[in-house]
């Protein structure tokens, strides 16, 4: 717990501070430089809640890596991170984490315990690249190298969710236009006829003002449906084995595919950049790096290549007999591999196709926000369209 107390110098100075401990260390701690404790109390600052995020964890990964770059001790460090900290979460997952280390696991074994009896969704890939900068005695770059990935990750989720927020805007005002068209104006004309001249209208006016009043009659049970429709999407998008599936039938889609791999090279790219700066050995790094590379033929290529890497044979000379894998990182793996810089070289690789991801996306949604105004545009022409042939057959009718 942080407490905050109040003592006395020796030379009768008053301060104030904030420890990470219990009452009695804290008493001891002041003992020894001679303040006289006044008072102490469990600190009142007021926590934020909410659920631990990748984004705490990258943010409170960036600040370990200043502390221990700054010279601090792993467990001193953590304290900072701790008494800065103004989110709960953040805070019982960073004191659990300084319980193990202080029960004498490393910090990697005791970050792993923490999130699996919390069940906190952090890839044991940032894990492992932390035990390795353990291993060779170089943890605060390790942290370095898990802050870098980190952001990296966060960059892609960041240039994605912007990229495709403006369409998905147009989505549901596409919907809501739709409802508002269907529930307040089609069923105004359904008034207008009797049962037989409806029953004798053009089957397109039919079918519109006959949608018109379904909604307007069981709007309900639409609202119902469409919310019990985006709850399921949810749902399927929060379970591994449906988004799975999901994920795979849309990377397969020949206006996807090439966007995906984009995507897919850069994750794999920046992975392996990292964990080579942070001193795990090749062979190692590609078994790692298949665990984040969420594209099934990818994976089974990284997989192979570990097996190859045994066996003497160069990276580039095993990708260059892959079509998927760009001509780009296959000539730049090759030099890396002869100038003993494949760390550096794939860090590069993961930034050039990070920015021909987004590109990719933004070419994309040049064609895709016009063609949902357009469709939009036609289901409103076609319900004027409707509306208009109604009225004209019942001006023939009389």
């Amino acid at each position: 717990m942080v407490l905050e107390y109040v003592g006395v110098t020796k030379s009768g100075e008053k301060i104030r501070g904030e420890f990470l401990g219990t009452k009695e260390e804290l008493i001891r701690s002041l003992q020894k430089e001679g303040i006289f404790v006044i008072s102490i109390q469990e600190s009142k600052r007021k926590k934020k809640g909410g659920k631990y995020t990748l984004e705490d964890f990258a943010s409170e990964i960036e600040e370990l890596s200043y502390l221990v770059g700054s010279g601090l001790q792993i467990d001193k460090a953590i304290s900072t991170l701790i008494k800065n900290s103004k989110k709960t979460t953040s805070i019982e997952m960073w004191e659990a984490v300084l319980g193990e280390l202080k029960s004498g696991k490393q910090l990697s074994m005791s970050i792993k315990e923490v999130l699996s009896k919390k069940k906190i969704p952090i890839s044991d890939f940032y894990i492992n690249i932390l035990s390795v900068g353990e291993e060779v005695g170089n943890l605060q770059s390790a942290l370095k190298d898990v802050s870098k990935h980190l952001q990296f990750r966060l960059k892609i989720k960041r240039d994605t969710i912007s990229a495709l927020g403006y369409p998905i805007f147009l989505v549901f005002v596409s919907i809501a236009a739709i409802f508002f068209v269907a529930y307040f104006i089609l069923p105004r004309f359904s008034s207008i006829f009797t049962p037989k001249e409806f029953e004798n209208l053009p089957t397109l006016s039919k079918l519109f003002i006959g949608f018109g009043m379904f909604v307007h009659n069981n709007m309900g049970m639409v609202l119902s449906l469409f919310f019990m429709f985006i709850a399921l999407i949810v749902l399927l998008f929060s379970l591994d084995k449906p988004r799975k599936i999901i994920s795979d039938f849309f990377q397969g889609l020949p206006f996807v595919r090439d966007i995906a791999i984009e995507f897919h090279i850069a994750n794999l790219c920046s992975s392996l950049g990292a964990m080579l700066e942070g001193g795990v050995d090749i062979g190692r790094a590609m078994r790692l790096a298949a665990k984040v590379v969420d594209h099934k033929t990818l994976k089974n290529i990284v997989l192979q290549t570990a097996e190859s890497i045994k066996k003497g044979i160069k990276i580039s000379d095993n990708w260059a007999k892959y079509s998927i894998i760009p001509d780009d990182v296959i000539s730049l793996v090759a030099v890396g591999e002869n100038s003993a810089t494949l760390g550096e070289v794939f860090s590069k690789l993961g930034e050039r196709h990070l920015e021909n991801f987004k590109i990719k996306i933004s070419r994309a949604m040049v064609f895709l926000e016009p063609a949902m105004i357009v469709l939009l545009g036609v289901f409103i022409g076609l319900i004027v369209v409707s509306i208009m042939l109604a009225v004209l057959s019942l001006t023939n009718v009389s």
